[in-house]
This record gives C-alpha cells, structure tokens and sequence, in this order.
C-alpha cells in the first residue's frame, strides 16, 4: 500500500526546500517533473515573507485533507503559484499533492523574476554597499547602490546570483526601498575596481574584473541596463585601463593572439541600442616595419598621457574643410597660422610630446594632430594632419581637393605628394603607393 503524506509533511517540505535553497528537492515536491526551471521558480518563491506563506500552505493543505477541494496560494504580488489537490483514496488514507498552477510564471532573467520588484529598506543597502552614486535620468534623481548581497535576505538564489558578491540597486529620490537590478555583478569588488565616465551627456558605471574585463552599465528609463559590446557582455583589458575620447569613442589595448604584438582596439557609441561597436582595429607587430617598436612607444604613451590615444578614422575631410584651408585651419577652427603658440596650448593644452623634427620645432597633440612653430616670433608655421585620423579613402579626399597645382614622387620617403594652393596657404599630401593617405601638411605659401 502506498504511503500517503499528511497535510503537515506536504508543506514541511515544501517549506524546507525554500529556506535551505534545494531545488531538487523543490521540484520532486512540486512534482515539476524538469518542465521548469527549478532555480527560477525557488527565487520565485523565496523572494517573499516565508513565515507567512508557510502559514497559507498549511491552511490550504488542510483545507484540501478535511473536504477535498482543490486549494490555490497566491504570492503576496497577487499571482496564483501553487495548487493543493486531493491526489486518490487509498484505504483510510488520503493523499495531498501539490503543483504549480497551469499558467506561466513571469519571465525570469539573470535569476530575476519580471513578474514582481525585488525591493530592499535603503538603510539595509547604505550598510551593505561597497559603492554608491546619484544619477538623474530627466527631471528624476535616482540613488544608485552596489552592494554585497551575503546580508540581503530574500535575494533571488538562482545559480548565476549565487556566485555573485554584489548586485546593483536603483532608488528615486526620497523612497525609502531601493529596487534590484536585472543582471548581476558576478565577480568580487573592491571599491577601486568601480568607476564612472561620461560620455554624451550620458553616464556609465564600470567594473574592472581582476583588471582584466570591463562590465559597463548605464541608466536608461528608470533602470540600469548593461551595455554589449558588439553582443559581448565584457572588454577584455590590459592593467584595467580603457579610454573614453570625445564624447563618442573607447579605446582599449591588447596582445595579439598567436604572435608577438599589440592591437589597440577603438569602439564606437550607439545610443539607440545602448551598445558599443567595434569602429577599428590597429596592429603592431614585425610584420611592417619596426612595428614592435611602435607599438611600445606607443602603449607607453597610452598609459603616461591621459589624452593621448592610438589615432584611428576620426574625422572627415568635406567641401567646408576645403574652405577653412583659405584660412589657415586644417580641419579644426582651434589652430590658425599664423597664431600664437601661447594661445594654442590655452586651446589644446595636453600635449604629449615637444620636439624637433626636419629643423622645426612642433608640439604633438592626441588625434594625430602636430603643431609647428617659429622659436623666435612664437607663430604656428605649420597645422599637420595624421592621415591615419581621417576616414576619407583617397580617391575621396583628391576628389574634394581638385586638381594639384603640383606632384611627384620622393625617392627618399618612397611616398607620393600632392601639392595645392588655397589662397595664401598651402597644403601639402603625402601618400603610400598602396594609395594609403601619410599626412596633410598647411602652410603659408612660399614665393
């Protein structure tokens, strides 16, 4: 003869399996049968006041023993959960089984159930945070927290959240519960390894896994979201260091697999779909010509010179450009022949290098911009461009030039040039033979 559960066995059990977190066990008392997602549905379960919940069990359980009416717990959000049934008759015996109820549960994702907030007293997450930051998103200010979820009780105990330390909450000004964030944080913080940056007007929290991974988040519609990176969850870095230029770009560095090297690495913001797109990719090795070299000279200015940043296909030469060489700018209406090189470092003021070359003495600047100027009178003699810093092809960018007032080829550079007149200025463009732009070089005209 089978042996029947009493009432009391039934929710004992049940009740056990939530508070030790065992879904095994879970589900054989829930008779799910691996046709739902066990860790899920205990976050579900746990995510509310147990006591009570207990206590809604036990009467629904007796209820069903005593007249044989099915029973149905709701959670405390409303949602019928659970469904206690008079399974069969054996003898003297009656047997109370129960199960989910035959409807589908809120979505659950990254271990948090949609259907209901998980909410915590902010006193609790000022205790327990490692970091916190206010954010305003329009007109609301919200309190952000990151905080260690080992004394948090009621936070969802899916797998992914069990090897997390730390989760990310969201409060509105003057609420007294803040609200957990979809998504986790699933590596040990320190406080260092949490950081902020602007970008766009927009901001963004970023935490450095063991310096070697970058996990971005930004506010969005009242909730943190994660930002991808090209799909990806994390950027892979070296020494934990990433760069964020102009308002629209991030730079980072990385060995190159399989071979001795460098690549830097440029992504591009994409504020409609909240992620970063891979824009370009730069590599340093022995296959061009002192390319190691370069690559950790590089690197080493990368890491001494916050604004420097390894040039990549940055601006775009058009007709108007072509008009502000008549004036003496080349591409940027900062930096004017003609004028002093006092004013120029007011207006540019991070230079990472201050040196002689070809007889003339330039200050370098980050986007493969060079400034030269005469020693005595202090006047800008020179704008220069890097070619590598402009996204025209070179078929584009002659196009909009016209035709050259002269060209040739040096022997000495194994370069081709271009030479143009614009009023009184002259402009000067160096290129590979693989059609590769070198340089773009404004100057006064010499008679």
């Amino acid at each position: 003869m089978k042996r029947a559960n009493a009432p009391e066995q039934t929710v004992q059990r049940i009740y056990e399996a939530i508070v030790n977190k065992n879904e095994k066990a879970l589900a054989k008392e829930l008779n799910m049968e691996g046709e739902q997602d066990s860790s899920a549905i205990l976050s579900y379960l746990a995510s509310q006041g147990l006591p009570a919940f207990n206590e809604k069990m036990q009467q629904a359980a007796g209820n069903v023993y005593r007249n044989g009416n099915p029973q149905t717990v709701r959670h405390e959000d409303g949602q019928d959960i659970l469904k206690f049934t008079l399974d069969k008759k054996l003898g003297i015996y009656k047997v109370v089984n129960v199960g989910l109820v035959d409807r589908k549960l809120g979505t659950v994702k990254n271990g948090l159930s949609e259907s209901s907030e998980s909410r915590f007293p902010i006193e609790l997450l000022k205790e327990n945070a490692v970091y916190s930051t206010n954010w305003r998103d329009g007109n609301t200010l919200f309190h952000l927290y990151v905080a260690e979820t080992e004394n948090l009780p009621g936070l969802p105990a899916d797998e992914v959240v069990k090897e997390s330390s730390h989760a990310l909450f969201l409060a509105k000004e003057n609420e007294k519960e803040g609200v957990l964030q979809k998504g986790v944080i699933s590596s040990k913080l320190k406080k260092e390894d949490i950081h902020e940056w602007n970008l766009e007007s927009r901001r963004f929290l970023g935490f450095v896994d063991n310096e070697t991974s970058l996990d971005l988040w930004t506010l969005e519609n009242g909730s943190i979201s994660q930002v991808l990176f090209d799909g990806q969850k994390s950027l892979p870095l070296v020494d934990g260091k990433v760069k964020f230029i102009d308002d629209i770009f991030l730079q980072t560095y990385e060995p190159i697999q399989g071979k001795e090297g460098w690549a830097f690495k440029t992504w591009v913001w994409n504020p409609d779909q909240l992620h970063f797109k891979h824009l370009h990719s730069e590599s340093y090795t022995n296959d061009r010509p002192y390319g190691l070299e370069t690559g950790q000279h590089k690197i080493e200015l990368w890491n001494e010179y916050e604004a420097y940043y390894d040039t990549f296909p940055q601006f775009t030469f058009t007709k108007q450009s072509a008009e502000l060489l008549k004036d003496g700018m080349l591409l940027h209406t900062d930096v004017q022949l003609g004028m002093s090189i006092k004013d120029v470092l007011q207006e540019l003021p991070d230079p990472y290098d201050h040196d002689y070359y070809n007889g003339g003495i330039y200050y370098a600047f980050p986007g493969g911009r060079t400034i030269f100027y005469d020693e005595l009178t202090g006047e800008v003699t020179f704008v220069t461009l890097g070619g590598s810093s402009l996204t025209n092809e070179q078929e584009e960018l002659l196009a909009i030039l016209g035709t050259p007032e002269s060209e040739g080829y040096d022997d000495m550079k194994e370069e081709y040039y271009y030479s143009y007149t614009f009023g009184q200025n002259q402009l000067l463009v160096d290129r590979k033979r693989d059609g590769k732009i070198v340089s773009l070089w404004l100057s006064k005209r010499t008679e």
